[in-house]
């Protein structure tokens, strides 16, 4: 047999080096060595924008028709929003490559409740101004400052992203043209007989001063005594607890345990309930009781809702502030006691309590019961706490006169959508929610008692003493109305409340097309194609988008709606202020100092968006997350990481770290780039007559990934395109192929070179054009470059004018009897790895394949440059096993029953490391087996 002298390997190795970087010297003046996102991103979205390529092109093909989300003006974007804009714009480029016209209207959300607090904080934090110490106007001049700003800066967010939004048709929800939309809405819902005003308990909100939505209230689960910080208070108050209180019967010794977790609420409470089925009360039932606080007697009931398991099984009935005992009450006809006032403080009713913050109040009444005797004991209990999400106030129940839309009809319609097929919703694992929500729909308040916010077209006179209401589209309307009914001296008055902001985004997807005119955008756009949000909106906004575009436009508003996860950070706790683990875009973005980051939040705070327990959290918990900073990972590293995961999947979860080897990815791509330039750039590109069989093979794992790519985007499975991508480009293109090709490219075979040329050069201009939906910068810039040097390659001014590759185009290439051949290679290449990694220079052992089948010897030889390219070893040889001899200096490792691999070395060392490698490896090997076995 044939063994190369150790001298003579050093030789050849040196000139093996030697000429490959001779190769990579050429060409590089206009090609950076290292790939540079803030480089490469530059310019980019200008381009885009000077050729039109985000407004609508006509075409025979199916419009993709989308709106993005209108992000809220209360701040700037964060990795939430990033989400959404990656999911969005990959379809809107991936749609545009394939030939179909695109609709992406992008806009702003005014955000009633949201801005208007945080302008109020802003606005005491920098100005010293309370809020009633201005008038209306004043404040809302500066509300409409604070949008100017905050639009320019989301804008640019947008563009930094890449969200290739037509912005020609953008829009604003407190603009003049999307008012008079509001107004027509609520006025036609009114003509529908869907309109009622009713006082009726709602989420009151004493910091607020308003009503909130149900989105808008988050519940607080605790299970024993726990103190609270709340709003308005300056020690914290005990939750957690529950009070057990003594009514003693009307002419009798005997007592009625009552059992709450609500004392303050005495001076409201109109009987006693009990189950009608309960054997312990049954007696007592018709009877009343004597109350110590209100000094009167009210009775004890019967009702089947009350459950018997709670308490004592006997409870207060407090009408005003509980929705179940409001029920109860409607029902027995019992009075309707207001105990706390819209400020949160006790009213009238409470006697010596009138005036005291009702959580103050709750301390003195379980005081004085306990003096009267009356108070039997205080325990733990499971509560869950009502929270403004806004304020962090806690919600009080109370009765209020506001607008309401009746919702069953409409909820009714929405299911028959989803049972029926005509709405789809992805994943479908959110369907049966969708049911179980809108079966159990109630009429939804609209009302909202803010300064900023669509005014409700409504007016009132008052006759005798009842206020008689009308509702029209301007004020003259409603006086023509009024005048007409009830005479021409009266006065009419405007409803000072404003409208739910659910209710003005619940009409998004009609009203930006023109909505109720007959536009041309409404004929050709509606109904949108995709809805694609968070799950955690389904019911507040995508729910109500749906029945309002039912209801008003007599069609879905969209024909599927994609929902994705709640964006988590990397141990699986979802982002949030409160946490301390919400990261900016920009920072991944650009890279960020943590002095930079810390004065960031600082500057946030002085501007009144952050609390100053916020502020603490977060710069102590940056300072646990990035010691160091945030590293600079760049827009398409960002874009790739956050669809890396399953997006259908309840938590989506999010790890700077994972960015940063995406941005390697990326560099990854940008080197494979400039390898190709180098190797072949002057050299003619053509279909060889006798392609090698690497390079068929790296052509038809291009026919697979790109048939994998197209299949998971149209399934809306964005983590199965990632994987397929960097599987191809990263480990088969980068790691195995061309480290194979290098050593082909050296040779003097032309047939090879040529064949070597067209594989690198088609594999890596369609992997281009695969890729710019989701790296659009990336892709972009390296095609820019290497269509200056390579004919073959479109000559365009972006990809997006470009074709998607599809799987019909390279279908002549797929042999998948060739990847289960390859497949054997790339686990020979894995193994010897495995047993020679680490071993460096000149200690590098020599490898001989000894294969028992002459078919493999024969195909193995012809991918030997493959094997030694991936193993990152210049001498490595295949033998057929009838005609070798081992050498002294050698080790062995049986591979498989026809694969022995041998390690021939003169250094003693080397041979003994890949010994107990061989031994360990086979050791694991018989123990998986035995594992295998007893499973």
């Amino acid at each position: 047999m044939n063994i190369v002298r150790r001298s003579d390997r050093l030789r050849i190795n040196f000139y093996c080096k030697y000429c490959y970087y001779t190769i990579l010297t050429k060409h590089v003046s206009d090609y950076p060595p290292v790939f540079q996102s803030k480089d490469v991103e530059n310019g980019w979205y200008d381009v885009w924008e000077k050729n039109k390529y985000f407004t609508v092109k006509p075409s025979d093909k199916e419009t993709l028709k989308m709106l993005l989300p209108p992000p809220n003006i209360t701040g700037t974007l964060h990795l939430g929003h990033a989400l959404t804009v990656t999911i969005q714009d990959i379809l809107a480029r991936w749609y545009r490559m394939k030939g179909h016209p695109v609709v992406w209207i992008p806009g702003l959300d005014h955000a009633g409740i949201a801005t208007q607090l945080i302008i109020e904080k802003h606005l005491s934090k920098t100005k010293g101004i309370v809020k009633s110490d201005i008038e209306k106007e004043q404040f809302l001049s500066y509300i409409w400052e604070w949008k100017d700003q905050k639009e320019n800066e989301i804008k640019s967010q947008l563009k930094a992203l890449g969200a290739s939004v037509d912005w020609s048709k953008e829009y604003f929800t407190m603009s003049k043209n999307y008012n008079d939309t509001v107004v027509e809405a609520f006025v036609t819902l009114n003509e529908k007989k869907l309109l009622y005003r009713k006082k009726n308990l709602v989420n009151w909100s004493p910091i607020l001063q308003s009503t909130i939505s149900d989105i808008e209230v988050d519940y607080m689960y605790i299970d024993k005594k726990t103190e609270v910080a709340v709003p308005g208070y300056k020690k914290k108050i005990t939750f957690g607890e529950i009070a057990y209180i003594a009514y003693p019967l009307k002419d009798s010794k005997d007592k009625i345990i009552v059992a709450t977790t609500r004392p303050e609420t005495v001076f409201g409470d109109v009987a006693i309930a009990v189950h009608p089925d309960d054997e312990r009360y049954g007696k007592y039932i018709g009877q009343n009781v004597w109350h110590t606080m209100r000094n009167t007697y009210i009775p004890v009931i019967a009702d089947p809702s009350v459950d018997r398991n709670f308490g004592t099984g006997a409870v207060k009935i407090t009408p005003a502030h509980d929705h179940l005992d409001y029920i109860i009450a409607t029902n027995h006809q019992l009075d309707v006691i207001d105990v706390i006032d819209k400020c949160g403080n006790i009213t009238e009713a409470g006697n010596l309590y009138e005036g005291l913050p009702r959580f103050i109040a709750r301390e003195k009444v379980l005081n004085e019961l306990s003096n009267r005797g009356l108070l039997q004991s205080v325990c733990d209990h499971n509560v869950s706490i009502p929270r403004c999400s806004r304020s962090r106030d806690i919600i009080e129940y109370i009765l209020k006169e506001q607008w309401f839309v009746k919702s069953k009809s409409m909820a009714q319609k929405a299911i028959e959508a989803v049972e029926q097929n005509h709405l789809n919703i992805v994943p479908s694992i959110h369907k049966q929610t969708w049911y179980d929500w809108l079966n159990n729909i109630r009429d939804w308040c609209i009302s909202r008692q803010l300064w900023w916010g669509h005014s409700i077209p409504a007016y009132y006179v008052t006759v005798g003493d009842k206020a008689e209401w009308i509702i029209a589209r301007t004020e003259s309307d409603a006086r023509l109305i009024a005048e007409s009914t009830y005479g021409c001296n009266l006065e009419l008055h405007k409803d000072q409340d404003v409208l739910d902001t659910w209710f003005s985004s619940a009409i998004i997807p009609f009203a930006v097309l023109g909505w109720p005119k007959k536009t041309e955008d409404f004929k050709n756009y509606y109904p949108l194609t995709l809805m694609e949000t968070g799950y955690d909106i389904l019911f507040f906004w995508v729910s109500r988008m749906v029945m309002l575009g039912l209801e008003l436009t007599g069609r879905l508003p969209f024909n599927e709606i994609l929902l994705h996860g709640m964006l988590c950070d990397s141990h699986g706790k979802k982002m949030s202020k409160s946490i301390g683990n919400v990261i900016s875009p920009e920072n991944i973005i650009n890279g960020a100092t943590l002095d930079e980051v810390s004065i960031q939040m600082e500057e946030n705070h002085n501007m009144g968006i952050l609390e100053k327990k916020e502020l603490r959290r977060m710069l102590v918990a940056n300072k646990k997350m990035f010691p160091n900073g945030v590293p600079q990972c760049g827009v398409d590293a960002l874009r790739v990481t956050l669809c890396s995961h399953n997006i259908k999947n309840l938590k989506i979860h999010f790890d700077v770290m994972e960015c940063q080897a995406n941005k390697f990815f990326c560099n990854k791509i940008w080197q494979a780039g400039r390898f190709i330039l180098f190797m072949t750039n002057g050299r003619e590109y053509q279909e060889p007559k006798s392609m090698s069989i690497i390079d068929r093979w790296i052509l038809s794992q291009l026919s697979l990934m790109v048939s994998t790519v197209n299949n998971a985007i149209m399934q809306r499975d964005f983590h199965q395109a990632i994987t397929s991508i960097r599987e191809f480009l990263h480990y088969t293109f980068c790691d195995y192929y061309l480290e194979a090709v290098k050593h082909g490219f050296q040779s003097n075979n032309s047939e090879i070179i040529t064949s070597h040329t067209y594989g690198t050069r088609t594999c890596f201009e369609v992997s281009l054009r695969i890729i710019a939906p989701i790296m659009p910068y990336l892709a972009d810039d390296l095609y820019k470059r290497l269509s200056d040097k390579f004919t073959e390659f479109l000559s365009v001014p972006s990809l997006m004018e470009a074709p998607y590759p599809t799987s019909e185009e390279f279908s002549k290439w797929a042999d998948y009897r060739l990847h289960k051949r390859f497949d054997a290679v790339l686990m020979i290449v894995s193994e010897i790895r495995s047993l020679t990694g680490g071993i460096k220079g000149i200690q590098k052992p020599m490898v001989h394949i000894v294969i028992s089948n002459p078919d493999n010897f024969n195909f193995y030889n012809e991918v030997i440059n493959l094997i030694k390219g991936g193993c990152r070893l210049h001498n490595i040889c295949v033998f057929q096993k009838h005609n070798y001899m081992h050498d002294e200096n050698s080790t062995c490792f049986q591979f498989t029953p026809d694969c022995t691999f041998v390690f021939i070395s003169q250094d003693s060392a080397v041979l003994n490391t890949i010994k107990e490698r061989s031994i360990k490896r086979v050791s694991n090997d018989e123990s998986n087996l035995k594992l295998q076995d007893e499973m």
